[in-house]
């Protein structure tokens, strides 16, 4: 696996949107964001590595001819892999059907360890100031390769009760990852999704979450996230005056402080 110190200096941001756990709007708090960051004037990457290819599904506005897998087995590099969505941002997609993906990280991830490492660096040179990917919620050899390589694991949770279990689990396992490669990631945001305050449940939740040392940002329930999706826009083109708007641009915002600091 990569060996890479993080840097608040690095021209490209490498953040990942993370956590053990389906159903909790990784894919969609990534996609937002990303287009939200463009919207900023930021040159900005989303980065399929998920094999569903939920967010491609999403976001690519035609057919790719090359994805990620593309480039992990020297079929393309990256910059021919990489689609432009609109303004400032791009995608680099995976091929909901036929895609390599799952295999390469199946049996030759193993075998070409700087394989992420390498990728990554190709990336920096196309001068993006933020790459934002998204990963399945599992922690196989390939997660475990991206989130080596990354400035920053943001943890999107949905309100319920076994949330708190699954960050205190993954932050045992990004411990273990950090040990192992020699290197410090900033974890210290978590983002709840969909939180409806009309519900004790979630206010309860909510409460026992700002007990831990993390910061949060609460994503209000709405249903124009996931109809964004079926439009294939972001929230902000699709519903420009949405309830969640301001809540993921708080995010956003500090996202941007912090690198320009």
């Amino acid at each position: 696996m990569p060996v890479l110190l993080y840097s608040d200096k690095a021209h490209m941001r490498k953040i990942c949107f993370h956590i053990q756990k389906g159903g909790v709007g990784k894919t969609s708090v990534t996609g937002n964001v990303a287009a939200l960051l463009a919207r900023e004037g930021k040159k900005t990457l989303v980065v399929d590595c998920d094999p569903q290819a939920n967010l491609s599904s999403w976001l690519c506005t035609k057919k790719p001819e090359y994805d990620i897998a593309s480039v992990f087995t020297g079929q393309a590099d990256a910059e021919a892999a990489i689609q432009q969505i609109g303004g400032h941002l791009s995608i680099l997609p995976v091929i909901s059907i036929g895609s390599g993906l799952k295999q390469w990280a199946e049996t030759e991830l193993v075998r070409s360890p700087r394989a992420l490492e390498f990728f990554i660096s190709d990336l920096e040179k196309l001068n993006f100031d933020y790459a934002l990917f998204d990963c399945s919620p599992s922690l196989s050899l390939l997660e475990r390769s991206v989130i080596s390589c990354m400035d920053e694991l943001i943890n999107p949770l949905s309100a319920e009760f076994f949330s708190i279990d699954g960050v205190e689990s993954f932050a045992n396992e990004l411990h273990h990852i950090e040990r192992s490669n020699r290197i410090t990631i900033k974890n210290d945001k978590i983002v709840l999704n969909l939180l409806n305050r009309s519900f004790t449940r979630h206010r309860a939740f909510l409460e026992e979450l700002e007990k831990l040392r993390y910061r949060i940002f609460v994503i209000p329930q709405d249903s124009r996230i996931a109809e964004c999706q079926i439009a294939r826009k972001s929230l902000a083109d699709f519903a420009p005056k949405a309830k969640s708007l301001p809540f993921f641009m708080e995010l956003v915002h500090s996202i941007m402080e912090e690198q320009e600091k």
